[in-house]
């Protein structure tokens, strides 16, 4: 079931979304301001509906502050229709704007939308450990920083992170990166490990060699990884 989070000062506007929602098997958790929401939110909550006008802290400072701790799904509800509030509320960071009076319908099924191409999205990132491979942006994520790979270090740190724990051979490797008809040698392949550790930085243990034959691809405690940097 999925979880959505409703920030909205006015009780029968939130009254009637969780109604929809609820029968259509969405759990609804409510605050009726931005302080309450800051409170609830956490990595449970799917998707965030957010009003702009709300007593202590207006939905573009909650909006803001939301930001800085998910990138979840956030669809702002509001009264207001001006292309500069909505400019607004997407400069801030939402994903999309929906103007009162709505049907709980539509709204529903925006939210769908939204959560099944978020999951989608999350898909597409491997996790293995500390690190993390955005397959959408071809990025590195190591300890929530973002590190530029090559075109052939993000296609032999796929091939490794999509088998983890597995024996890779230097010629499965050459075969699989570089193809059939490459004419080199596997120090082509010992190159692009070394330069994937360098970018792993203390991390780089999870590359372990396999002395005469290949590489594997192995998440190992902290302990493992301080012993490893300390020697």
């Amino acid at each position: 079931m999925y979880k959505i989070l409703i920030i909205e000062d006015e009780y029968h506007i939130r009254n009637i979304i969780k109604e929809y929602f609820s029968l259509n098997h969405l759990e609804v958790i409510e605050a009726c301001n931005g302080y309450e929401a800051l409170n609830l939110m956490n990595e449970s909550i799917d998707l965030i509906l957010l009003d702009i006008m709300m007593p202590g802290i207006d939905g573009y400072e909650v909006c803001k502050l939301l930001r800085e701790k998910t990138k979840k799904p956030l669809l702002f509800i509001s009264a207001l229709s001006e292309d500069e509030n909505q400019l607004k509320a997407y400069q801030l960071g939402a994903d999309d704007y929906i103007t009162k009076p709505f049907k709980p319908s539509i709204l529903y099924a925006k939210c769908m939308a939204m959560i099944k191409r978020d999951q989608k999205i999350e898909q597409e990132i491997i996790t293995l450990g500390h690190i993390q491979l955005d397959k959408t942006n071809h990025l590195l994520i190591v300890d929530n920083q973002s590190i530029e790979l090559s075109h052939k270090e993000y296609e032999l740190l796929v091939y490794l992170c999509e088998h983890p724990q597995q024996l890779l051979n230097r010629d499965q490797i050459l075969n699989k990166i570089w193809g059939y008809d490459y004419y080199g040698d596997g120090r082509a392949v010992d190159t692009y490990i070394k330069k994937l550790r360098k970018k792993l930085g203390i991390y780089a243990c999870y590359i372990q060699t396999v002395i005469k034959t290949g590489y594997m691809l192995k998440v190992v405690s902290d302990d493992e990884i301080i012993q490893t940097n300390t020697r």
